[in-house]
């Protein structure tokens, strides 16, 4: 498994997938309440927009989306640090290094293919 394959995994599951999870969801579910207090306020402010603002809320949960797995591998790669934190994190797999470069792979595949699959 290379840090390529590794970084498009993570943007086609947890970021493409899950930003059409979220908004799907709030989409088909207008007409029943959610249970969970979270969920319901974001309903309510989707419900409350037009189509338009609707369209600025996704490219604003995009933006945020994009930026927290960025900053999360970051950390992942050793490009960053915890205060007091000894060594770097390294990821691995099969017992060979996979980190390094994730947050590169994954901010040139959003640069050059987009957000999608």
């Amino acid at each position: 498994m290379t840090e390529e394959f590794i970084a498009k995994e993570i943007k086609d599951i947890i970021l493409v997938e899950n930003f059409k999870r979220y908004f799907e969801t709030l989409e088909y579910s207008s007409q029943e309440p959610f249970k969970n207090k979270s969920w319901r306020s974001g309903q309510l402010l989707f419900n409350s927009l037009d189509n338009s603002n609707r369209k600025h809320l996704q490219e604003f949960v995009k933006m945020i989306m994009i930026e927290t797995v960025s900053d999360i591998l970051s950390f992942v790669d050793g490009t960053a640090t915890f205060k007091n934190q000894q060594h770097p994190f390294e990821l691995m797999c099969n017992g060979k290094k996979v980190s390094g470069s994730l947050q590169e792979y994954l901010l040139m595949d959003l640069e050059d293919n987009g957000f999608h699959r």
